[in-house]
């Protein structure tokens, strides 16, 4: 037998997720606390018909592989090894197999090597990429280490080169390489184009997508992979594989805003430094950092932005008991203090910094708090801060500094301080464009998984224009073969085995929510609000790239494309007739 099939069959979902949270009997499932978020009450559904436990607050969890591989921080091929040896299942000798999603993910990481291959053969023969990095003090032997290259400033290169190295047009796209361009031809130009390119590696050192940075005059100075398969902006920090070894010794790890940061971090020998990638720092992030470090250096921007993320990093990581420390370096960021002053940015960041609530009591006291007013604002900004300190000790030490510094009594503070809120809600991270708040499934999702749920109102399907992206086209056309009295389950979808987990979860979403219990008229009325919605966001995609094309065409005096482009359009309106019936 398949060990991944043997293992399923031998480790219930219920039984692994026992070992790590207290779960709850709920109807034919149980709940339990996330342990992937910071959660207050059970969150997180297991449910053992589906073999699935997951969390609609974070958007965490899956099968016993997901769920092991999130929750110990290794991949799969560990995973496998790891839970088969809980269960007794034989693997020596045996070549361990890999899920069809696996293997679609191996393909995904294989298009990303290779772009990184000609990313930096292009570095090499672009002048004008080469002196972008001499001018930022970047020098060969860190060009190597962190493998940047370089995208062309071209409609198509990078995808007419994945091409010729054998990869499908899907395939390019799903890697977050290149972007469907045209509604009716469905061509593909390049995401990164003149931009310097940084590889995105997980904490175990595997290629899961880029950051680029332009050396022209583009507004958006730095773009990132979408999310995909394998990247998860939440979920990866920049240099961790290389911090790793220096955090192990220290204990400590500096959080920095950029890739050029880390890059000076490393060039005056401090390789504990870490960057979030394309996002604000998360939950997630925070979990990670945790695992292997007891404290966490923030050496920020000093501008209003740096000022407002390292107070969401204390408070993301304050609760978690890890030690905030921060270092200010008089008005810049890393990158400009190695070009400055590399020996005093070495010492600042290999001293550890001072505690952060002490550097934010230090710039408190330089206000006004000879009135009333001044004190108050003093207190809104210090208080929540000492609240979200876990330990009394903590908070007792911060509690007297405070009485200091408002000149009043310990007394007085602690009463305040029972008024207030532990933190101020954190906005979270925006999500991708189209999807829910609430549940983390795109309306199309959610539209096609109350059709699994009414036969007789899958007709409505027709109302929705093909999705894009490999599960929901896979549970658009598994939907449409399905006949109106059919009942639907994980099996009878026949779905591609990469798509199975994410069919399951969205299953366990429209039994948590109780969709299955309404009516078939309320049914029918969310069913069309979410197909409305999803070909909405279609086809303001379609018209935002058409219209960009558009203007470039009518710049450069194409004719026959423009006219092409405006057919194009009127398609695209004719579409949004659905979109509003």
């Amino acid at each position: 037998m398949d060990p991944v099939v043997e293992i399923k069959a031998r480790l219930p979902i219920e039984d692994l997720v026992g070992q790590y949270c207290q779960l709850k009997k709920k109807g034919r499932g149980f709940v339990c606390v996330c342990p992937f978020h910071n959660d207050t009450h059970p969150s997180m559904q297991v449910s053992p018909d589906k073999g699935i436990a997951y969390c609609f607050a974070c958007s965490s969890g899956g099968d016993v592989f997901s769920f092991y591989q999130k929750i110990e921080g290794v991949d799969f091929r560990q995973a496998v090894k790891d839970l088969a040896e809980r269960t007794g299942v034989k693997i020596e000798g045996m070549a361990l197999p890999r899920p069809e999603q696996k293997e679609h993910k191996e393909r995904l990481r294989d298009c990303l090597e290779s772009a990184l291959r000609f990313y930096r053969a292009s570095l090499s023969s672009h002048p004008e990429s080469v002196s972008y990095l001499q001018k930022r003090g970047i020098p060969e032997e860190q060009i190597e280490a962190f493998e940047l290259g370089f995208a062309p400033n071209s409609f198509s290169d990078t995808y007419q080169h994945l091409l010729k190295e054998g990869f499908s047009r899907g395939e390019i796209v799903d890697a977050s390489l290149g972007i469907q361009k045209e509604l009716s031809e469905g061509k593909i130009y390049d995401r990164f184009r003149n931009r310097i390119m940084f590889p995105i590696r997980d904490a175990h050192g595997d290629l899961v997508g880029f950051g680029g940075r332009t050396i022209g005059d583009d507004d958006a100075k730095y773009i990132n992979s979408g999310e995909t398969e394998l990247y998860s902006k939440s979920a990866v920090l920049f240099g961790l594989h290389l911090a790793k070894e220096a955090v192990r010794e220290t204990k400590r790890i500096i959080l920095v805003e950029g890739y050029f940061d880390v890059l000076a971090c490393h060039r005056v020998g401090v390789k504990n430094a870490v960057a979030v990638s394309g996002t604000a720092l998360t939950e997630s992030h925070v979990k990670m950092l945790k695992r292997i470090a007891e404290s966490v250096v923030l050496c920020l921007d000093q501008d209003r932005a740096g000022k407002d993320a390292a107070e969401r990093a204390f408070y993301l990581c304050a609760p978690e008991g890890l030690s905030i420390r921060a270092v200010e370096i008089a008005g810049k960021d890393p990158d400009e203090a190695a070009a400055a002053n590399p020996a005093t940015l070495a010492s600042a960041l290999q001293s550890g910094g001072v505690p952060y609530l002490d550097l934010i009591v230090s710039r408190l006291s330089a206000s006004d708090r000879s009135t009333a007013d001044g004190k108050r604002e003093v207190a809104a900004v210090l208080f929540p801060l000492i609240k979200a300190l876990p330990s009394a000790v903590e908070r007792e030490h911060y509690i007297g500094k405070a009485a200091a510094l408002l000149s009043t009594t310990p007394v007085a503070v602690e009463e305040d301080m029972q008024r207030i809120h532990a933190a101020p809600k954190l906005q979270q991270e925006l999500p991708q464009e189209g999807r829910d708040l609430q549940s983390g499934f795109a309306p199309a999702e959610v539209a096609l998984g109350m059709l699994c749920l009414f036969p007789t109102l899958r007709i409505l399907i027709s109302e929705l224009i093909e999705p894009e992206g490999l599960f929901l086209r896979e549970l658009y056309h598994a939907i449409r073969k399905l006949d109106g009295t059919e009942e639907v389950s994980v099996e009878s979808l026949r779905m591609p085995p990469e798509c199975v987990e994410r069919a399951a979860v969205l299953l366990l979403f429209c039994e948590h929510h109780g969709f299955a219990e309404w009516s078939e008229t309320l049914a029918a009325r969310e069913i069309r609000k979410n197909c409305a919605h999803a070909n909405r966001e279609f086809l303001r995609k379609k018209q935002r790239e058409i219209a960009e094309k558009l203007g470039r065409a009518r710049s450069e005096g194409k004719t026959a494309e423009e006219e092409k482009l405006s057919t194009e359009y009127q398609e695209v309106l004719k579409l949004a007739k659905m979109a509003v019936r």
